[in-house]
C-alpha cells in the first residue's frame, strides 16, 4: 500500500473519533433529557379515577345519588390542590343495574387506565363484576353495597357500608320488642337478589329466633310488568301484624301504595335501599311511618355533614341522600390511600386497611382486614313527608 494513502486513511479514522465521541455525548443528554422530562410530565398528569352505578332506569335515583357525591368530593379536592399536585378527573359509566353492562362499563374503566372504580351501587353489580376486578387487580370501593356474599374475603374489593347482617338485626330488635310484632309477611325485589334474599333471611332468621313468625314471603322482579295489586293481595292474605318490603325506592312506594289502598294499616318496615326522594315523591301518605334502619342520621348536626349537605344543594339544587353521602365518604377513603403514594391496586388497598379508622360525614368508619367497615345505625321513619331520625 502506498505511504501516502494509508496516512489518509489513518487520519480519517482519527477524524471520526473525534466527532463520534461528542456526538455520543450529546445524545446521551438529549436521552436523559427527555427521559427525566417525560417522568416529570407524568408526575403532573391527571389522577383517572372511575364511578359507576344505574344511571338510568328505576334504580337511577340510587346511581345519580353516587356520581353527584363523588363529583362534590372531586372539585373540592382539585380547588385545594388535588393529589401531591396532580388534578383527579372522573370518568363515569352507567351499568343499568344489568351484569353484562356492569361488566362492559367495568371493562371500559379498567381500559381508560383509572385508578380505582368508585361502585358499583347495588349488590347484583357487584357480584357481577368480582371476579373481573380481582382477576385484573382493580380497586373497587362501594358506597352502598351491603350483601353478606362479599364480607370476610381478601380481595380488591371494598365498601363504605357495613354487611346487611347488622340491619335486619336492628330492625328485627325494634319490631319485635317495640312493635310488638309477631307475624310477618315480606316482599323482595330479586333484580338485586344477591342483596335482597339475603337481607329477607337475615331478617327471618332473627325474627324467628325472638320468637316471631314470618307468615309469607313473595318474590318478585323489578320492572313495569310488575302487577302490583296482585302482589298485594298475596301478601295481606296471610293477615300479618307487619310488613317488611325489600326493594328500590320506587317500587317499595308502589307496593305502599297498593297496600294503604287495599285497606291494610299494618306497620310497614323498608330495607335503606329505599331511603331516596323518589320514595317520598312516590309514596306520598302511603309511606307515613315507614320504618329504616340506616346508617344516616337526617337530623345530624354534625359540622362536616352541615357543610356537605348545604354544598351539596347548592351544587345539585336538591338534598343529598344516603347514595351521595355514602359515596363522598368512599371518595374520601380512596383520597387518603391516593396521598400516600403508589396507584397499584395493592398498594391502595394496603394504605387503606393499614388507616384502619376513617372519619366519615357521619361519624367514624372502622374497616377491618377484609375491607368491611363497621358503623352506627339509626332508626329512621317518613314524617309529614320527610325522613326524621327517632334516636
Amino acid at each position: 500500500m502506498p505511504w501516502g494513502l494509508g496516512a489518509d486513511m489513518k487520519s480519517t479514522k482519527e477524524d471520526r473519533r473525534v466527532w463520534y465521541f461528542p456526538w455520543l455525548f450529546i445524545l446521551l443528554a438529549v436521552i436523559f433529557i427527555s427521559t427525566h422530562l417525560a417522568s416529570c410530565g407524568n408526575k403532573n398528569e391527571p389522577i383517572k379515577i372511575g364511578f359507576v352505578g344505574p344511571l338510568t332506569g328505576r334504580l337511577s335515583d340510587l346511581g345519580t345519588a353516587g356520581r353527584d357525591g363523588v363529583v362534590l368530593a372531586i372539585e373540592e379536592l382539585n380547588r385545594s390542590g388535588g393529589i401531591n399536585g396532580r388534578r383527579v378527573v372522573l370518568f363515569t359509566r352507567d351499568d343499568r343495574h344489568d351484569p353484562q353492562e356492569a361488566l362492559k362499563a367495568d371493562k371500559e374503566l379498567i381500559r381508560e387506565g383509572v385508578a380505582a372504580i368508585i361502585g358499583h351501587m347495588t349488590s347484583a353489580m357487584s357480584i357481577a363484576a368480582y371476579s373481573l376486578i380481582n382477576r385484573e387487580k382493580v380497586l373497587m370501593i362501594s358506597p352502598t353495597v351491603s350483601t353478606n356474599k362479599l364480607t370476610g374475603i381478601d380481595d380488591y374489593f371494598i365498601r363504605v357500608t357495613p354487611p346487611n347482617r347488622s340491619e335486619t338485626e336492628h330492625l328485627v330488635r325494634f319490631a319485635y320488642d317495640r312493635m310488638g310484632l309477631r307475624k310477618m309477611s315480606v316482599v323482595y325485589d330479586v333484580s338485586n337478589r344477591a342483596y335482597s334474599k339475603g337481607y329477607f333471611k337475615n331478617f327471618s332468621a332473627e325474627f324467628e329466633k325472638s320468637g316471631g313468625k314470618i307468615a309469607l314471603a313473595v318474590p318478585f322482579k323489578s320492572g313495569p310488568d310488575v302487577h302490583f295489586d296482585d302482589l298485594v293481595h298475596t301478601l295481606l292474605q296471610a293477615k300479618p301484624d307487619g310488613l317488611l318490603i325489600v326493594a328500590g325506592a320506587l317500587d317499595t312506594a308502589m307496593i305502599c301504595q297498593h297496600i294503604r289502598m287495599a285497606g291494610s294499616k299494618a306497620p310497614l318496615i323498608s330495607s335503606g335501599w329505599a331511603m331516596t326522594d323518589d320514595l317520598l315523591r312516590h309514596g306520598g301518605h302511603a309511606v307515613e311511618g315507614i320504618l329504616f334502619s340506616h346508617l344516616i342520621n337526617t337530623g345530624s348536626t354534625r359540622p362536616s355533614y352541615l357543610k356537605f349537605k348545604a354544598d351539596f344543594r347548592r351544587r345539585f339544587g336538591r338534598e343529598p341522600d344516603f347514595g351521595a353521602i355514602n359515596a363522598y365518604d368512599a371518595a374520601q377513603v380512596l383520597f387518603k390511600a391516593l396521598k400516600k403514594n403508589g396507584s397499584s391496586a395493592d398498594s391502595l388497598k394496603s394504605n387503606i386497611l393499614k388507616q384502619k379508622i376513617f372519619h366519615g360525614l357521619q361519624g367514624d368508619l372502622h374497616i377491618d382486614k377484609y375491607g368491611d367497615p363497621q358503623r352506627k345505625r339509626f332508626l329512621i321513619t317518613v314524617k309529614k313527608g320527610h325522613f326524621e331520625s327517632m334516636e
